[in-house]
Protein backbone atom coordinates (compact mmCIF):
# COMPACT_ATOMS: atom_id res chain seq x y z
CA UNK A 1 0.00 0.00 0.00
CA UNK A 2 2.91 2.30 0.97
CA UNK A 3 4.49 1.72 -2.53
CA UNK A 4 1.23 2.43 -3.95
CA UNK A 5 0.58 5.93 -2.40
CA UNK A 6 4.16 6.87 -3.10
CA UNK A 7 4.26 5.58 -6.99
CA UNK A 8 0.49 7.80 -6.69
CA UNK A 9 2.34 10.73 -5.58
CA UNK A 10 4.81 10.40 -8.03
CA UNK A 11 2.35 10.20 -10.67
CA UNK A 12 0.79 13.39 -9.79
CA UNK A 13 4.06 15.33 -9.37
CA UNK A 14 4.83 14.52 -12.82
CA UNK A 15 1.80 15.31 -13.88
CA UNK A 16 1.93 18.93 -12.16
CA UNK A 17 5.31 19.21 -13.29
CA UNK A 18 4.35 18.26 -17.43
CA UNK A 19 1.40 20.48 -17.18
CA UNK A 20 3.38 24.12 -16.04
CA UNK A 21 5.80 23.08 -18.65
CA UNK A 22 3.37 22.92 -21.27
CA UNK A 23 2.02 26.26 -19.97
CA UNK A 24 2.08 29.18 -22.32
CA UNK A 25 4.35 31.66 -22.42
CA UNK A 26 1.66 34.00 -21.02
CA UNK A 27 2.60 32.66 -17.32
CA UNK A 28 5.58 34.70 -18.05
CA UNK A 29 5.79 38.34 -17.38
CA UNK A 30 4.93 41.08 -20.93
CA UNK A 31 7.30 41.14 -22.73
CA UNK A 32 9.54 38.28 -22.88
CA UNK A 33 10.81 38.65 -26.74
CA UNK A 34 11.07 41.34 -28.92
CA UNK A 35 8.34 43.60 -29.86
CA UNK A 36 7.31 45.47 -33.34
CA UNK A 37 6.09 48.88 -33.80
CA UNK A 38 4.53 48.98 -37.22
CA UNK A 39 4.73 52.62 -38.57
CA UNK A 40 2.47 53.41 -41.42
CA UNK A 41 5.45 56.26 -42.85
CA UNK A 42 9.48 55.49 -44.08
CA UNK A 43 11.81 56.37 -41.85
CA UNK A 44 12.31 59.69 -41.60
CA UNK A 45 9.33 61.25 -41.31
CA UNK A 46 7.92 62.75 -38.36
CA UNK A 47 5.80 59.98 -36.92
CA UNK A 48 8.95 57.71 -37.68
CA UNK A 49 10.84 60.06 -35.12
CA UNK A 50 8.21 59.83 -32.43
CA UNK A 51 8.19 56.11 -32.55
CA UNK A 52 12.18 55.32 -32.59
CA UNK A 53 12.07 57.60 -29.53
CA UNK A 54 8.99 55.51 -28.23
CA UNK A 55 10.51 52.29 -28.99
CA UNK A 56 13.72 52.89 -27.65
CA UNK A 57 12.42 54.52 -24.03
CA UNK A 58 10.19 51.18 -24.13
CA UNK A 59 13.36 48.89 -24.87
CA UNK A 60 15.09 50.36 -21.58
CA UNK A 61 11.90 49.67 -19.48
CA UNK A 62 11.25 46.03 -20.59
CA UNK A 63 14.55 44.90 -21.31
CA UNK A 64 13.08 43.23 -24.77
CA UNK A 65 14.12 44.88 -28.04
CA UNK A 66 11.28 47.38 -29.46
CA UNK A 67 11.59 47.22 -32.88
CA UNK A 68 10.46 49.53 -35.51
CA UNK A 69 8.57 48.10 -38.77
CA UNK A 70 8.07 50.90 -41.82
CA UNK A 71 4.75 49.77 -43.92
CA UNK A 72 4.22 53.06 -45.46
CA UNK A 73 1.37 53.80 -48.02
CA UNK A 74 -2.29 54.04 -48.83
CA UNK A 75 -2.80 56.53 -45.84
CA UNK A 76 -1.77 53.88 -43.73
CA UNK A 77 -4.11 50.90 -44.76
CA UNK A 78 -1.18 48.61 -45.20
CA UNK A 79 0.39 49.13 -41.93
CA UNK A 80 -2.95 48.75 -39.94
CA UNK A 81 -4.28 45.60 -42.03
CA UNK A 82 -1.10 44.00 -40.83
CA UNK A 83 -1.67 44.53 -37.39
CA UNK A 84 -5.40 43.72 -37.88
CA UNK A 85 -3.97 40.03 -39.20
CA UNK A 86 -1.22 39.64 -36.39
CA UNK A 87 -1.55 37.35 -33.47
CA UNK A 88 -3.61 39.13 -30.55
CA UNK A 89 -0.53 38.66 -28.13
CA UNK A 90 0.58 42.30 -27.61
CA UNK A 91 3.95 42.28 -29.54
CA UNK A 92 2.43 43.62 -33.03
CA UNK A 93 1.22 46.68 -32.20
CA UNK A 94 0.13 49.91 -34.65
CA UNK A 95 1.35 53.50 -34.29
CA UNK A 96 -1.18 54.89 -36.16
CA UNK A 97 -2.88 58.48 -36.46
CA UNK A 98 -6.40 59.38 -37.21
CA UNK A 99 -6.09 58.30 -40.28
CA UNK A 100 -6.19 54.40 -39.74
CA UNK A 101 -8.39 54.66 -36.77
CA UNK A 102 -11.41 56.53 -38.37
CA UNK A 103 -11.18 58.47 -41.54
CA UNK A 104 -10.04 56.22 -44.04
CA UNK A 105 -13.75 55.10 -43.04
CA UNK A 106 -14.94 57.86 -45.08
CA UNK A 107 -12.67 58.07 -47.66
CA UNK A 108 -12.86 54.48 -49.10
CA UNK A 109 -15.49 52.77 -50.02
CA UNK A 110 -14.28 49.61 -49.46
CA UNK A 111 -11.48 48.73 -46.78
CA UNK A 112 -9.44 45.36 -45.78
CA UNK A 113 -9.84 45.95 -41.79
CA UNK A 114 -12.57 47.49 -39.83
CA UNK A 115 -11.15 49.41 -37.18
CA UNK A 116 -13.77 49.06 -34.87
CA UNK A 117 -14.36 45.34 -35.54
CA UNK A 118 -10.52 44.79 -36.06
CA UNK A 119 -8.31 46.46 -33.92
CA UNK A 120 -8.21 46.95 -30.05
CA UNK A 121 -7.28 50.37 -28.75
CA UNK A 122 -4.40 50.81 -26.31
CA UNK A 123 -3.73 54.41 -25.49
CA UNK A 124 -3.52 57.83 -27.71
CA UNK A 125 0.20 58.68 -26.83
CA UNK A 126 0.25 62.24 -27.90
CA UNK A 127 -1.61 64.80 -29.94
CA UNK A 128 0.28 67.12 -33.19
CA UNK A 129 -0.46 69.84 -33.82
CA UNK A 130 1.27 70.43 -37.14
CA UNK A 131 2.88 73.44 -38.88
CA UNK A 132 2.37 74.93 -42.59
CA UNK A 133 5.98 74.93 -44.41
CA UNK A 134 6.61 76.30 -47.24
CA UNK A 135 9.93 76.76 -49.41
CA UNK A 136 12.41 79.64 -48.34
CA UNK A 137 12.78 81.17 -51.06
CA UNK A 138 8.71 81.95 -51.59
CA UNK A 139 8.05 85.46 -51.17
CA UNK A 140 5.77 85.29 -48.30
CA UNK A 141 6.90 85.54 -44.93
CA UNK A 142 3.45 84.88 -43.36
CA UNK A 143 0.39 83.57 -43.79
CA UNK A 144 -1.54 86.47 -45.31
CA UNK A 145 1.22 86.72 -47.83
CA UNK A 146 1.18 83.47 -48.64
CA UNK A 147 -2.37 83.36 -49.00
CA UNK A 148 -2.60 86.42 -51.48
CA UNK A 149 0.13 84.58 -53.81
CA UNK A 150 -2.25 81.74 -53.79
CA UNK A 151 -5.23 83.93 -54.95
CA UNK A 152 -2.86 85.24 -57.30
CA UNK A 153 -1.38 82.43 -59.31
CA UNK A 154 -2.20 79.63 -57.01
CA UNK A 155 -2.71 77.23 -60.47
CA UNK A 156 0.99 77.65 -60.66
CA UNK A 157 1.83 76.54 -57.53
CA UNK A 158 1.72 72.75 -55.41
CA UNK A 159 1.75 71.43 -52.16
CA UNK A 160 2.56 68.02 -51.29
CA UNK A 161 1.08 65.74 -48.85
CA UNK A 162 2.11 62.40 -46.94
CA UNK A 163 -0.76 60.99 -48.99
CA UNK A 164 -4.20 61.39 -50.75
CA UNK A 165 -7.05 61.80 -47.85
CA UNK A 166 -4.79 61.78 -44.99
CA UNK A 167 -4.43 64.75 -42.29
CA UNK A 168 -1.49 66.80 -43.92
CA UNK A 169 -3.88 66.46 -46.95
CA UNK A 170 -6.84 67.72 -45.60
CA UNK A 171 -5.18 70.65 -43.69
CA UNK A 172 -4.29 72.13 -46.37
CA UNK A 173 -7.66 71.12 -48.12
CA UNK A 174 -9.63 72.99 -45.41
CA UNK A 175 -7.33 76.08 -45.55
CA UNK A 176 -8.05 76.10 -49.14
CA UNK A 177 -11.56 76.15 -48.36
CA UNK A 178 -11.75 78.74 -45.94
CA UNK A 179 -8.97 81.15 -47.27
CA UNK A 180 -10.39 80.81 -50.96
CA UNK A 181 -7.38 79.60 -53.06
CA UNK A 182 -6.58 77.32 -54.96
CA UNK A 183 -3.32 74.81 -55.34
CA UNK A 184 -1.91 71.65 -57.51
CA UNK A 185 -1.51 68.60 -54.95
CA UNK A 186 0.90 65.97 -54.72
CA UNK A 187 0.74 63.07 -52.91
CA UNK A 188 3.55 61.35 -51.50
CA UNK A 189 4.25 58.33 -49.36
CA UNK A 190 4.86 59.80 -46.29
CA UNK A 191 6.51 63.19 -45.32
CA UNK A 192 10.08 62.76 -45.63
CA UNK A 193 9.95 62.34 -49.32
CA UNK A 194 7.79 65.39 -49.36
CA UNK A 195 10.45 67.29 -47.28
CA UNK A 196 12.88 66.03 -49.55
CA UNK A 197 11.06 67.43 -52.80
CA UNK A 198 10.98 70.80 -51.46
CA UNK A 199 14.18 71.19 -50.50
CA UNK A 200 14.58 70.65 -54.36
CA UNK A 201 11.95 73.22 -55.04
CA UNK A 202 9.60 70.74 -56.43
CA UNK A 203 6.52 71.26 -54.42
CA UNK A 204 6.24 75.14 -52.83
CA UNK A 205 4.39 74.08 -49.15
CA UNK A 206 3.37 71.59 -46.98
CA UNK A 207 1.56 71.28 -43.94
CA UNK A 208 3.79 68.48 -41.31
CA UNK A 209 4.78 68.24 -37.96
CA UNK A 210 7.54 70.59 -37.34
CA UNK A 211 10.07 68.02 -36.93
CA UNK A 212 9.70 67.91 -40.68
CA UNK A 213 11.25 71.46 -40.41
CA UNK A 214 13.25 72.13 -37.80
CA UNK A 215 16.25 70.69 -38.92
CA UNK A 216 16.24 72.78 -42.33
CA UNK A 217 15.37 75.97 -40.79
CA UNK A 218 19.01 77.68 -40.50
CA UNK A 219 19.61 77.07 -44.15
CA UNK A 220 16.85 79.08 -45.18
CA UNK A 221 15.59 76.03 -47.42
CA UNK A 222 12.02 76.25 -45.37
CA UNK A 223 10.11 78.43 -43.37
CA UNK A 224 7.10 77.97 -41.06
CA UNK A 225 4.28 80.34 -41.76
CA UNK A 226 1.36 78.59 -38.78
CA UNK A 227 1.07 76.30 -36.15
CA UNK A 228 -2.30 74.60 -35.09
CA UNK A 229 -3.92 74.71 -32.11
CA UNK A 230 -5.50 77.16 -29.57
CA UNK A 231 -1.62 78.85 -28.73
CA UNK A 232 2.26 79.15 -30.03
CA UNK A 233 4.89 76.08 -29.40
CA UNK A 234 6.97 77.05 -26.17
CA UNK A 235 9.69 75.34 -29.39
CA UNK A 236 8.41 77.81 -31.57
CA UNK A 237 7.50 81.11 -30.14
CA UNK A 238 7.79 83.68 -33.16
CA UNK A 239 5.56 81.37 -35.07
CA UNK A 240 1.68 82.37 -35.25
CA UNK A 241 -0.98 80.02 -34.83
CA UNK A 242 -3.70 79.61 -37.52
CA UNK A 243 -6.08 81.49 -35.72
CA UNK A 244 -3.79 84.45 -34.55
CA UNK A 245 -3.36 84.64 -38.76
CA UNK A 246 -6.93 84.91 -39.28
CA UNK A 247 -7.60 81.60 -40.35
CA UNK A 248 -9.29 79.65 -37.22
CA UNK A 249 -11.28 76.79 -38.81
CA UNK A 250 -7.98 75.54 -40.52
CA UNK A 251 -7.63 72.20 -38.81
CA UNK A 252 -4.52 70.67 -38.87
CA UNK A 253 -3.67 68.28 -36.52
CA UNK A 254 -3.29 64.49 -35.52
CA UNK A 255 -2.68 62.23 -32.80
CA UNK A 256 -0.07 59.56 -32.74
CA UNK A 257 -1.65 55.85 -30.90
CA UNK A 258 -0.70 52.59 -30.05
CA UNK A 259 -3.22 49.73 -31.10
CA UNK A 260 -2.89 46.16 -31.25
CA UNK A 261 -5.08 42.77 -33.21
CA UNK A 262 -8.47 42.97 -31.50
CA UNK A 263 -8.38 40.11 -28.57
CA UNK A 264 -5.85 41.79 -27.53
CA UNK A 265 -5.42 40.70 -23.64
CA UNK A 266 -6.37 43.41 -21.67
CA UNK A 267 -3.76 42.69 -18.95
CA UNK A 268 -1.71 42.93 -21.76
CA UNK A 269 -3.09 46.64 -23.39
CA UNK A 270 -2.90 47.90 -19.77
CA UNK A 271 0.74 46.82 -18.87
CA UNK A 272 1.48 48.59 -22.71
CA UNK A 273 -0.09 51.81 -21.61
CA UNK A 274 0.92 52.12 -17.74
CA UNK A 275 4.68 51.94 -19.40
CA UNK A 276 3.62 54.64 -22.42
CA UNK A 277 2.72 56.88 -19.70
CA UNK A 278 5.58 56.45 -17.68
CA UNK A 279 7.77 57.26 -20.93
CA UNK A 280 5.63 60.27 -21.68
CA UNK A 281 6.48 61.47 -18.23
CA UNK A 282 9.88 61.09 -18.43
CA UNK A 283 12.11 64.64 -18.83
CA UNK A 284 14.65 63.21 -21.45
CA UNK A 285 12.18 61.79 -23.39
CA UNK A 286 9.60 64.90 -23.63
CA UNK A 287 12.80 67.07 -24.08
CA UNK A 288 13.55 65.31 -27.11
CA UNK A 289 10.79 63.60 -28.74
CA UNK A 290 7.84 66.13 -27.49
CA UNK A 291 8.80 69.65 -26.37
CA UNK A 292 10.88 70.79 -29.21
CA UNK A 293 8.30 70.27 -32.01
CA UNK A 294 5.04 71.35 -30.18
CA UNK A 295 3.55 68.29 -29.16
CA UNK A 296 1.32 67.58 -26.32
CA UNK A 297 1.37 64.47 -24.14
CA UNK A 298 -1.91 62.62 -23.52
CA UNK A 299 -1.38 58.88 -22.23
CA UNK A 300 -4.90 57.61 -22.68
CA UNK A 301 -6.22 54.34 -20.77
CA UNK A 302 -7.64 51.71 -23.23
CA UNK A 303 -11.14 52.46 -22.07
CA UNK A 304 -10.26 56.48 -22.97
CA UNK A 305 -8.98 55.92 -26.66
CA UNK A 306 -11.88 54.11 -26.85
CA UNK A 307 -14.31 56.81 -25.54
CA UNK A 308 -12.62 59.14 -27.92
CA UNK A 309 -12.61 57.28 -31.28
CA UNK A 310 -16.41 57.24 -30.93
CA UNK A 311 -16.64 60.75 -30.50
CA UNK A 312 -13.88 61.66 -32.89
CA UNK A 313 -15.69 59.24 -35.73
CA UNK A 314 -18.68 61.21 -36.01
CA UNK A 315 -16.89 64.73 -36.06
CA UNK A 316 -13.96 63.55 -38.80
CA UNK A 317 -17.27 62.15 -41.03
CA UNK A 318 -18.75 65.53 -40.68
CA UNK A 319 -15.08 67.47 -41.70
CA UNK A 320 -14.32 64.70 -44.69
CA UNK A 321 -17.67 65.07 -46.37
CA UNK A 322 -17.55 68.74 -46.04
CA UNK A 323 -14.30 68.89 -47.36
CA UNK A 324 -15.63 66.61 -50.35
CA UNK A 325 -12.77 64.46 -50.19
CA UNK A 326 -13.33 60.68 -51.65
CA UNK A 327 -10.81 58.23 -52.40
CA UNK A 328 -12.43 55.97 -54.51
Amino acid sequence: MIKLAVKKHLLGACVLALAAAASPASAQPFPNKPVKLIVPYPAGAPVDNFARGLGEALTGLWGQPVIVDNRPGANEIIAASFVAKAPADGYTLLVGSDAAFTHNAFLYSKMPYDADKDLAPITRAVHFNMVLISRGDLKTPTLKDFVALMKKEGGKHSYGSAGSGGTTHQAIESLKQEAGFNMVHVPYKGIAPAIQDMLGGNIDAMVAGASAAIPHLPSGKVKILAIAGSKRAKALPDVPTFAESGYPNVMANLYLALAGPAGTPPAIANKITADVQKVLKSKDFLDRFVDPYGYEPIGDTPQQFEAFLKKDKDVSGKRIRALGIKLD
